[in-house]
């Protein structure tokens, strides 16, 4: 098997970690420390320290990314919703905006924990409804937002009867954020340090 080489270079250079001011370095480690758990399945750092995904950018605009990266925290660690939701919403903003590291990242994180079947994981690569009830309809609010339109009364309803209002709202602003780093990685072409089935 050869090594994989993605097809093109980033816009930006990511920053090794011997490079890091005194204030990068405090982001750097809070961005780490913060995702732990992620990295016994997915590479967050390069062999020089250099952080990976729409993480290394976040360090070139301090206020910014550091309100980023707290943002993303709370929606990982911080919401009501169900696991499988919140992870079914993130695949599906993966694969509709193109963002190979988001999905990269994320379906590692679905079969670690074995919050999807593989057959549903390949329905959301494939645009196509899961089967599982929280991942069907986290896939049908998240298609509906990703279009920038209101979701149905028939929708609310049903999402209000599983997640409740909180859990609602968690899920759109789950879908904006996600956006937002799927336009930071498709934008400045970062992609995965591995191949993926995201084009499967």
């Amino acid at each position: 098997m050869t090594d994989y080489a993605p097809q093109a270079d980033p816009v930006l250079i990511p920053l090794h970690a011997d490079q890091l001011d005194t204030q990068q370095r405090v982001l750097y480690d809070e961005i780490l420390g913060g995702r732990a758990a992620l990295t016994t399945h997915t590479a967050l750092t390069g062999p020089q320290g250099q952080l990976l995904g729409p993480f290394d950018p976040l360090l070139r605009s301090l206020e910014v990314g550091a309100a980023v990266q707290q943002l993303g925290l709370a929606l990982r660690h911080k919401t009501t919703l169900p696991a499988v939701a919140t992870e079914t919403a993130i695949l599906t903003v993966a694969i509709s905006s193109g963002a190979e590291f988001e999905w990269y990242a994320h379906s590692a994180i679905v079969r670690s924990r074995e919050l999807l079947s593989e057959d549903d994981i390949t329905r959301i690569r494939e645009v196509r409804i899961p089967q599982a009830e929280d991942a069907a309809l986290a896939w049908e609010l998240t298609q509906v937002l990703l279009t920038h339109s209101p979701i149905s009364a028939d929708q609310k309803d049903r999402a209000l009867t599983r997640w409740q209002e909180r859990g609602l709202v968690e899920l759109v602003c789950m879908v904006g954020h996600y956006s937002n780093l799927a336009i930071l990685l498709c934008g400045l072409n970062i992609l995965p340090p591995a191949q993926t089935d995201f084009r499967a």
